[in-house]
């Protein structure tokens, strides 16, 4: 089972802005999609994308789009954009099954338009007519299941904020309406004898992959980690929760991977379900460490720190000075980034 809820993409992230005269709005557009751009593409992280939709996306050309886009981007200064990137992750959101529908076993809810509220209701009203009444249908189909299922926050909706931002700041959608009909399963058929019904749901938005991370929190994810992928996750997580106590500055972050023998060295040595590891990770990306760091030396009585044939230089900060005093090691490369290393006892001298 994925620690992630299951996301359902707002049709808002993958259509591109018809009539784009500024190159501020087409940055944001991408920038929009490419926040998000890590997670949806992972297979473990399920991803629905309302059928209602798709067929309104492709119905009125918002998409496929990679020359209307590659021409925008030309027309308005923009090839630094990453179109290529763009194109597939949308093509890959798009293609992601089952689709919502399947998901939910519901083919079709019928809802009375006249009493169908969206609060925000710039969800739908920042989306053209056809495509932001399929994506009420998306929503009441989702609100029907989990009243069928007596589910809470089963699914969240990955979306981005459009002005006014401050309509965003409560990263919450609630709908209410009226269900006069619905289409579904035969494992939900009970579901469909109660028509009509009133609906009231309420959905949790998030508004890019760092939110999504925060809301799941590090140390859950820490807890679930099996690859560096799950690692960084938790580690970025952290990175917000240090940012939103007040300590750091995001201006000081610096870009960071995980190496290969980091999580494995992490369950050897006790440390899979600490915080104190990631904790550390993420002070010292942004420059603000709980432990002094030091250099990695050759051995135990050189001055000379140890470092790699790409020219990344070792260090070293502690976890624990009692008992074995375990340590994490790191390299810092070249450019200024971080590679997370290995955690082990002071004894070991060694990085990985």
């Amino acid at each position: 089972m994925s620690i992630f809820p299951a996301l359902v993409v707002d049709p808002f992230l993958i259509c591109l802005p018809r009539h784009c005269e500024e190159p501020d709005h087409l940055d944001q557009f991408v920038s929009n999609l490419l926040a998000w751009a890590d997670i949806l593409r992972r297979k473990e992280v399920p991803v629905h994308f309302p059928a209602v939709c798709l067929d309104a996306v492709l119905e009125y050309g918002y998409y496929p789009y990679d020359h209307e886009l590659r021409q925008t981007a030309a027309r308005l200064g923009a090839e630094h954009l990453s179109v290529d990137l763009v194109c597939r992750v949308a093509q890959e959101v798009l293609e992601r099954t089952p689709t919502l529908e399947e998901a939910c076993e519901i083919t079709i809810v019928d809802f009375d338009e006249d009493s169908y509220e969206v609060s925000p209701d710039i969800y739908v009203t920042r989306l053209a007519d056809k495509l932001g009444w399929a994506f009420k249908h998306g929503l009441a189909t989702i609100a029907c299941f989990e009243r069928a299922s007596s589910a809470t926050s089963r699914f969240m909706i990955a979306s981005a904020s459009s002005k006014p931002v401050d309509a965003f700041d409560n990263l919450e959608l609630r709908i209410v309406a009226r269900i006069d009909g619905l289409d579904v399963s035969t494992r939900l058929a009970d579901l469909a004898k109660v028509v009509p019904f009133d609906l009231d749901h309420s959905f949790s938005v998030a508004l890019d992959g760092q939110s999504l991370l925060r809301t799941v929190g590090c140390l859950a994810l820490w807890l679930q980690a099996h690859t560096a992928d799950h690692v960084r996750d938790a580690v970025n997580a952290r990175v917000e929760e240090v940012l939103a106590a007040g300590t750091g500055s995001r201006d000081q972050l610096r870009q960071f991977r995980v190496g290969n023998e980091f999580l494995e060295s992490a369950r050897r040595n006790g440390f899979a379900s600490r915080l104190n590891p990631i904790d550390s990770c993420a002070r010292i990306l942004l420059g603000v460490p709980k432990n002094p760091v030091e250099p990695f030396r050759i051995s135990v009585d050189s001055t000379i720190q140890r470092t790699r044939g790409d020219g990344a230089r070792a260090f070293r900060t502690h976890l624990t000075k009692d008992g074995p005093g375990y340590r994490l090691m790191y390299w810092e490369l070249a450019d200024g980034s971080i590679e997370f290393a290995n955690i082990g006892p002071k004894h070991e001298l060694a990085i990985l």
